[in-house]
């Protein structure tokens, strides 16, 4: 019998080694080089939320809406912004709601590779790529439009001094673009209010300008193309229209990029979105349009041959009304607007590049980096492609800004109907799953409906943008208008007939894989962070945080964080003793393996004949749930069950409205109290492994709350973001998840009827620890891999096996010693002073309740009175259990 439980025990660990675990390591999707070759992540949140602003606000909004200007007019201009700055809204919250579920090292394409088509993965990382090839010249071009407003020079001093920051690492390149993006946050309110100033009379001439260039013949709309089209209100449209291409141009780059502990800061950070798109875009252009008229010469048009001497509207602005001096200050924060756009762009593109060779879609070279965490090769490339800022040798500087916007703007459109469709299809893999966007980090406002407007309206945009090179013709205003939607076709076709991909079915979209792993990260993160010591007294606040401050919170007229509001913690409950005594293991029971409901299967310890019960413990269950097999319908009443996910995920529904999934790594808590019927099935996807996972009983007091009087429909709790404490620090050896109850300081924002201290810990390597557990309370562990010692006991525990502890007064907790990949769970609860009658999935106190439970639930008897808790037993079939 022992020998055949061992090799039962070495079948397993056979068959669990060559299943994907929910660390996410064979994902391709996750797969990172070794540590020595690896990005460093080392952004903040307050520089990420800076740069994400920093890199968007440059020369689309200062430069290149004087161009939206003269053809919109200042109606055109602010409407154009708004609509686009709106579409620009959605993209990003929809992005938010994929990134704060699945924080994704590879990005967009990731999302698209996992949610519709690796084909499409592919094609966006290389059009992203593009993207930011030709930005960053962009810029550098634009700052040498700026510059000619004083003198001619050579731009490829700009070009050094971007690439040697980017060369110095993640931490130089983020506190320094953090500092130039506060430049220009602040030299932008600046020129806000210095518009309104101008507006208002407070210039050298003390004229009220108010809404004077709204009026004929400088406004409300532009006369774009009237000598071709020879109709007024066709020319009004065209200069709308012209201005929401200038627009896209400008929003292009809001998306963000890595930080540490994304699913707190990604959500902040997009959610500052709408303030930033208001107060900056929408607000900068109403001004620009009060205080500059559309028809004034001196504009920068990028049809011009000569950019002129201003190619600001807002220096435009100053010159107009005289003021002095202001004009040269203004053009020097505009330049450090468009070196840090290119900055940060050249920060992208080198990562995006990197991102493409590690997946191996890019020469491997590209993927080396240095001892600090820069991708060198790819930043040589990228600084390469700066080069091409030198066209304006041949051509005017404002023809090559054209033939840039162009380009950047299809590239950054396909991006965004990428991100729509990618989040279109995740939400449909949710709602084909069963699971609710109610559970998740972050829900998007404005969804379903908001990712299929984004789409088409981006869609509709970029196909009709390059309207005016038919006015006439010119090659090569069209070719760049239009060569990057061909080029992203054929690099999707390309890979799709190569690799014969199909695009993914909304069921088998992988919605498991690698969350555990970034719940332990993030857990890692915080208990690091809570670990660091707190400043003491106004010396130890660094400056650079008030600025943050002062900046950030000034923006943000209300920032949503969504707070757990825990409730009352069963740990805080307890009174731990001091000193460390452990338990021993007084009783060991193998988990013999029996079939259970429609064709699974389950090692059950507690509730067979070997251990009946262990109050407050009735049962447990470790379940192997194959495809085909599963627990449709069946009812219970008296207990709580909790049900963890190891592998896979599973449906849960329920006769009182309850629906939803269990994840990998996620608990569920139920309690049946006067009666509930459910259907547990499992989640079968390609590539997943089977669901395996662990159900426990807990017994419910009769007393205070009543089984008798307490419904189901205020007691279900799905909850995935298991916290997770480290006995050893975050470096060593063990890790607990905090289930329920406490552990070295981590406790469970859970509180469930039926409550328990449940953990569930793993050993990375060999090593000892102490749990403390409540004195007196019921205990055991369960484990199914590796080899663990309880105490001071030479015998070691096996796998499969339940070790009942022992609960002696002085005993606060136990030691365990574990071997390298030893995993159990160890739960902890109070016995109860009751006796216990079950049937089945019914447990009572008393023979009598149970009689009565098996006629309230029997399906051939009609309770008019609707008070049995069984109300619906004759009609309610879930919908899980009957596909």
């Amino acid at each position: 019998m022992q020998n055949d439980e061992k090799k039962l025990a070495q079948d397993y660990e056979k068959t669990a080694s060559t299943v994907d675990s929910y660390d996410g390591s064979h994902d391709a999707a996750l797969e990172e080089p070794d540590a020595k070759d690896s990005l460093h992540r080392g952004l903040k949140a307050r520089q990420i939320s800076m740069i994400a602003l920093g890199g968007a606000v440059g020369t689309g909004l200062i430069i290149g809406s004087g161009t939206a200007l003269r053809r919109g007019g200042p109606l055109g201009l602010l409407l154009g912004y708004s609509f686009v700055g709106f579409v620009c809204y959605l993209v990003m919250v929809s992005l938010g709601e994929m990134a704060a579920f699945l924080p994704h090292k590879k990005g967009f394409a990731g999302y698209a590779t996992r949610f519709v088509d690796p084909a499409l993965g592919f094609a966006l990382g290389y059009n992203y790529l593009m993207k930011y090839l030709i930005v960053t010249p962009n810029n550098i071009n634009a700052a040498g439009l700026v510059v000619q407003y004083w003198t001619r020079t050579n731009p490829h001093i700009a070009v050094w001094m971007i690439f040697a920051v980017n060369l110095l690492g993640v931490r130089v390149f983020g506190e320094l673009e953090f500092w130039f993006s506060s430049i220009k946050v602040i030299a932008l309110i600046g020129l806000l209010l210095m518009g309104i100033i101008i507006d208002l009379g407070g210039n050298p001439h003390h004229d009220r300008i108010g809404f004077r260039y709204w009026r004929a013949p400088d406004g409300p709309m532009g006369k774009y193309l009237l000598d071709q089209v020879h109709d007024l209100p066709v020319s009004i449209f065209l200069g709308f229209w012209a201005t929401l291409t200038n627009a896209l141009f400008a929003y292009i780059g809001t998306e963000l990029i890595g930080a540490e502990n994304p699913r707190k800061n990604i959500p902040i950070a997009i959610r500052r979105t709408f303030f930033r798109i208001l107060v900056f875009y929408v607000g900068g252009v109403f001004v620009i349009g009060l205080v500059v008229p559309s028809t004034d010469d001196s504009l920068f048009v990028a049809t011009k041959a000569k950019a002129g001497a201003a190619a600001s509207p807002f220096v435009v602005a100053t010159t107009l009304v005289g003021i002095k001096v202001l004009n040269h200050v203004i053009n020097a924060a505009i330049l450090i607007f468009v070196l840090s756009a290119a900055n940060s762009d050249l920060y992208i593109g080198s990562r995006t590049l990197y991102g493409l060779a590690v997946e191996g879609k890019a020469p491997a070279i590209f993927k080396r980096v240095n001892r600090m965490g820069v991708p060198y090769p790819s930043l040589i490339l990228c600084t390469l492609f700066c080069f091409l800022v030198f066209l304006n040798v041949s051509s005017s500087s404002a023809k090559v800004f054209t033939w840039f916007v162009n380009l950047v703007s299809t590239f950054g459109a396909i991006t965004w109907m990428c991100i729509s469709y990618s989040h279109i299809k995740f939400m449909k893999a949710l709602k084909a799953q069963g699971r609710s966007r109610d559970d998740l980090p972050y829900k998007a406002p404005f969804q379903p409906w908001g990712s299929w407007f984004a789409l088409i309206a981006t869609l509709i945009i970029t196909f009709f943008k390059g309207f005016d090179t038919f006015m006439p013709f010119k090659t090569d205003t069209f070719i760049t208008s239009y060569i990057a939607i061909p080029v992203f076709f054929l690099l999707w076709g390309y890979y799709k007939l190569r690799h014969k991909t199909t695009v993914i079915a909304a069921k088998d979209v992988d919605l498991v894989t690698g969350l555990r792993t970034i719940d332990e990260e993030e857990a890692k993160f915080i208990a690091e962070e809570a670990a660091k010591p707190a400043p003491t007294g106004l010396a130890k606040i660094w400056f650079t945080e008030l600025v943050t401050v002062l900046i950030i919170m000034t923006l943000d007229f209300r920032t949503r964080e969504q707070n757990l509001k825990p409730n009352t913690l069963l740990a805080s409950e307890v009174t731990m003793s001091l000193p460390a005594i452990s338990r021993t293991a007084i009783k060991k029971v193998f988990a013999v393996e029996t079939p259970e409901g429609a064709g699974a299967l389950v090692r059950r310890s507690i509730g067979s004949m070997a251990l009946r019960n262990l109050t407050p413990f009735l049962l447990l269950d470790h379940f192997h749930v194959k495809e085909g097999a599963g627990f449709p319908d069946h009812p219970h009443r008296g207990q709580a069950t909790v049900t963890y996910m190891l592998e896979g995920s599973s449906q849960h529904e329920d006769s009182a409205g309850h629906k939803g999934t269990i994840v990998q790594g996620g608990v569920q808590w139920m309690c049946a109290g006067k009666g509930i019927i459910h259907a547990e099935m499992p989640v079968h996807a390609k590539g997943q492994p089977d669901p395996r996972g662990l159900q426990l009983w807990v017994d419910l007091p009769k007393k205070e709350p009543s089984y008798q009087e307490l419904g189901p429909e205020q007691t279900l709790i799905f909850y995935r973001r298991v916290p997770v404490a480290y006995p050893a620090g975050t470096d060593g050896p063990m890790s607990v998840r905090v289930i329920s109850g406490k552990s070295h300081g981590v406790e469970s924002p859970v509180r469930p009827l039926g409550g328990c201290w449940f953990f569930h810990i793993t050993f990375k390597g060999d090593g000892t620890m102490f749990q403390e557990l409540p004195s007196g309370w019921t205990s055991f562990l369960y484990s199914w891999k590796g080899s663990l010692k309880v105490g001071s006991e030479d015998t070691p525990v096996p796998a499969f096996y339940t070790a009942v502890l022992s609960s002696n007064a002085n005993e606060t907790g136990i030691a365990l010693s574990g071997t390298e990949g030893t995993e159990l769970v160890l739960v902890s609860g109070e016995p109860l002073d009751q006796t216990v009658f079950q049937y089945g999935p019914f447990v009572m106190t008393s023979k009598d309740e149970i009689q009565k439970t098996l006629i309230d639930s029997d399906l051939l008897v009609q309770d008019q009175t609707g008070q049995n808790g069984f109300e619906r037993a004759h009609s309610w079939k879930s919908e899980i259990a009957h596909k």
